[in-house]
């Protein structure tokens, strides 16, 4: 879907932003008086949205949807290729910078102490992302499994979902990193958790989008625009804040795992030499 997540928009605005996001299918064919009359606000204020979501008006807004069916993983690397010319390490480290302010903007200490308080208190975790969020879910599951948790990744897509989605309990914790869009395997993720009482955590780079009313806690990270080539080092700072600040909340709980991991090398570093 085009991009709303990028602009700043005022309540009312949010609430026609949220109906587009959840409409995008029907939008083509819907005038400002049907998206007045769905939101219950007026065609004049439908109007202006547009100029507030930089689009000149709802026609454009169409286009650009239009557009976007373009937009592929190759045509992302080429506008990088053609963005960053021949100084790739200095502008890819300004873009860097950039991203990181833009999410501390949105993602505060307290956001991070509210998500750490659920992992710490967490029976099982359970994580879910797929494509390039999947890299994500590998370091997370590896750091947390270090502490002593108990970490579950779900399959990427599929109904090999609904295996592990059975043993989900009240006092488990889900984090789902839904990025540039949701999908269906992240609303029945969503679904099944509201209905056991599960908590959920959404890490995302969307500002605007219906998966954030559904989860528990959100976690915003800045990735860069629809139809740019997406950095990853945003999200990464977010799972490095988390694990040491949940290190810090479990104490002598993770420690004495990581010292029993020191023993079990130094025990067996003949049969198993670190490489």
């Amino acid at each position: 879907m085009v991009d709303l997540a990028h602009v700043k928009l005022t309540k009312a605005q949010q609430k026609l932003a949220d109906f587009i996001y959840k409409n995008m299918e029907e939008l083509p064919f819907l005038t400002e008086k049907d998206i007045a009359e769905h939101c219950g606000t007026s065609v004049a204020t439908v109007s202006r949205f547009w100029g507030a979501a930089g689009y000149e008006n709802l026609k454009a807004f169409k286009q650009a949807m239009k557009d976007e069916q373009a937009v592929t993983p190759a045509n992302k690397v080429k506008s990088a290729l053609k963005t960053y010319n021949d100084t790739f390490l200095n502008q890819l480290a300004d873009t860097t910078k950039a991203h990181l302010d833009e999410t501390l903007k949105h993602t505060t200490e307290a956001d991070v102490k509210d998500v750490v308080e659920l992992l710490a208190g967490a029976r099982r975790i359970y994580l879910y992302g797929a494509g390039s969020a999947q890299s994500l879910l590998s370091l997370l599951q590896f750091r947390l499994s270090r502490f002593g948790c108990d970490v579950l990744v779900f399959p990427p897509s599929g109904h090999e979902i609904f295996e592990e989605l059975i043993h989900i309990q009240q006092e488990d914790v889900m984090v789902v990193f839904g990025f540039v869009q949701s999908s269906p395997e992240i609303r029945v993720l969503f679904d099944v958790a509201i209905k056991v009482d599960c908590q959920t955590i959404l890490v995302t780079d969307l500002l605007v989008s219906p998966m954030r009313e559904e989860a528990t806690k959100v976690l915003y990270a800045e990735r860069g625009g629809r139809s740019d080539f997406h950095s990853m080092i945003a999200p990464m700072l977010l799972i490095e804040s988390l694990v040491v600040a949940l290190g810090r909340q479990l104490g002598d709980v993770a420690l004495q795992k990581l010292d029993q991991l020191h023993r079990l090398r130094k025990t067996y570093e003949q049969q198993l030499p670190k490489k």
